[in-house]
């Protein structure tokens, strides 16, 4: 009798670990199954393969097209579009209108909760997208530039910990809002702040002093002596990390010496906490419908339910015994 309840239980067990090994060789992403849904997305597997890893996933992390499906979302098609304008009561154009603001078109969404997503945030945010862009176009920034900080920033991965020792210490020295003549020290801190700010959105920042046209490459440093930009102005060239230029500012040497070299890199600083802010929703905005290797995880649990009964019904008979 014993025997022959031994044996069914270890028939169980194998059956059971047979069909998990059949599920999941069964729920694979297959090549020809991706290539014929991305054709109807008129989507490449290149901007697929981007897409995943800016939310730090591959293909490799699902099972099935349907589990990739349900990650990805529902395309978009004019009757789920047509809800969303009312949803926030916007025409095609105000759509439009909004998305270009941020660099964005409808043409670069694929599926309905993306839109509805970024849709949400840029309204959340526009005025604080607003008060940056204004106050940093003082220093010669444009919407353009505003645009590749935001989407550089958003797809660099960041120390968050030091980006967030660096929010603090502006807020440290916020009374230097409105003070018309920083000391040596004050700007020996903000020129600091402004290094440590760049480094750790690795962003490349090239300080030039110009004069007439001509251009010399400077430290931040060695601004803090008076002399130094006595009839110059101060360019900052931000570099992403291939050398391409993000954007440019400028500074005549009163704004150097004066609040206004600080309150923009808070400037600045606010829009790197708003991409990082934008990257962080949106990656918990994707969480509820994902579930990387769900069926697997779920079949291999079974077994080792299974499993574990089996053991505890040998080792009980063993104490019986």
């Amino acid at each position: 009798m014993k025997r022959s309840v031994l044996f069914f239980i270890c028939f169980l067990v194998s059956v059971s670990f047979t069909n998990c090994l059949q599920e999941v060789a069964k729920a694979q992403v297959t090549e020809e199954q991706l290539d014929q849904y991305l054709t109807n997305l008129n989507w490449t597997t290149g901007e697929l393969v981007e897409y995943l890893e800016f939310l730090d996933y591959s293909i490799e992390d699902f099972d099935s097209l349907e589990e990739l499906k349900s990650f990805l979302g529902t395309p978009i098609t004019n009757e789920n579009l047509q809800n969303l304008f009312g949803k926030y009561n916007l025409t095609h154009h105000d759509l439009e209108v909004l998305l270009a603001e941020y660099g964005e078109s409808l043409d670069d969404f694929k599926f309905i909760e993306d839109l509805d997503f970024h849709i949400e945030f840029f309204l959340n945010y526009q005025e604080e997208f607003s008060i940056v862009n204004d106050f940093l176009s003082l220093f010669g920034l444009t919407e353009n530039e505003m645009e590749n900080l935001f989407e550089y920033i958003s797809h660099v991965e960041i120390n968050v910990q030091k980006l967030e020792s660096i929010f603090r210490s502006l807020e440290a020295l916020s009374y230097l809002q409105g003070v018309d003549e920083l000391s040596n020290e004050e700007k020996a801190e903000v020129f600091s702040l402004w290094n440590q700010l760049l480094e750790t959105l690795k962003i490349d920042g090239r300080y030039y002093l110009v004069e007439n046209e001509e251009m010399t490459s400077i430290k931040l440093e060695t601004l803090l002596t008076e002399e130094a930009l006595e009839d110059f102005r101060l360019f900052i060239a931000l570099h992403n990390a291939d050398g391409e230029v993000l954007a440019t500012l400028s500074f005549s040497e009163d704004m150097v010496h004066s609040h206004l070299i600080f309150e923009s890199l808070e400037q600045l600083a606010e829009i790197s906490k708003i991409a990082t802010d934008y990257r962080n929703m949106y990656t918990v905005a994707k969480l509820p419908i994902t579930a990387g290797h769900f069926v697997t995880n779920i079949l291999v649990s079974i077994f080792f339910i299974i499993a574990g009964f089996f053991m505890l019904f040998v080792a009980k008979r063993r104490v019986i015994v």
